[in-house]
């Protein structure tokens, strides 16, 4: 019975040596071509709720190709990019993510921006020094390859809700795109009304609630004053870029 334990004993601690022996040799390195390079088309942004679905600025990043060591795999990891900002050059052990996808460009637009710096916990409306570097992620690993930090001056805002129950407003009509397309307009919470720039056509348009024609107000007046439920098109006499503000606690509009 002893010798048979032995052996049985013996047989185990051999498959456990192989099954090691194996894992040893499935052991693969990941190697970068090259660090990638990251650059920002501007230093500098100041942000609005107003402009919040437009790009606030466009990290670009040199691309990374993966070598791989060792004779358990075949087929090269995909890799994915991932923005990081932190409040310090040297201080990304927790940093805020936005996810940059496979290719090698991100345009953040000015909603994820300051949802961003909000998560790093930058003060609103106050010009704050921050940071970015592009991660390189090998596969499904926890292996990143980092960029150089760029530094970013920003200045976030407090987000602003409509108050409760409120419709979801818009411009529709050629003016903006056309009768067949919305363009949400922003609350302001200083003003207390729904509000949007940007570059219009020469042409006519309306506001409407919930991208519905069943509450939609008009007006006889193309630079702005009363708007009237179910009321005239408003027209943009000329193409450019303009503010519109709708006052619903006045029935008022404005364009500038």
């Amino acid at each position: 019975m002893k010798n048979l334990l032995t052996k049985v004993a013996a047989m185990a601690f051999a498959v456990a040596t192989l099954a090691s022996c194996e894992k040893d040799e499935d052991k693969v390195t990941v190697t970068p071509s090259a660090t990638p390079t990251l650059t920002a088309s501007t230093n500098s942004v100041v942000l609005s709720q107003a402009n919040s679905t437009q790009t606030a600025l466009t990290y670009t990043w040199t691309p990374v190709q993966l070598a791989l060591s060792g004779t358990a795999y075949t087929k090269t990891p995909a890799v994915t990019y991932q923005l990081q900002l932190s409040k310090t050059a040297d201080g990304f052990g927790y940093p805020v993510v936005i996810d940059g996808g496979t290719g090698t460009t991100k345009a953040v637009t000015v909603s994820d921006l300051n949802t961003a710096l909000t998560t790093l916990g930058v003060t609103a409306g106050t010009a704050t020094p921050v940071y970015a570097r592009v991660a390189a992620v090998a596969g499904t690993d926890a292996h990143s390859f980092v960029s150089n930090a760029v530094p970013l001056t920003a200045t976030a805002y407090t987000v602003c809700l409509p108050p409760a129950g409120s419709n979801k407003w818009s411009i529709i009509g050629p003016a903006g795109v056309d009768w067949n397309t919305d363009v949400p307009l922003t609350y302001n919470c200083t003003t207390k009304t729904f509000d949007i720039t940007r570059q219009m056509n020469a042409g006519e348009f309306k506001f409407r609630a919930d991208n519905a024609w069943t509450l939609n107000y008009g007006s006889s007046s193309s630079t702005g004053g009363t708007i009237v439920k179910d009321g005239s098109n408003i027209t943009v006499t000329k193409a450019g870029t303009y503010t519109i503000k709708l006052d619903l606690n006045n029935m008022k509009y404005s364009i500038n």
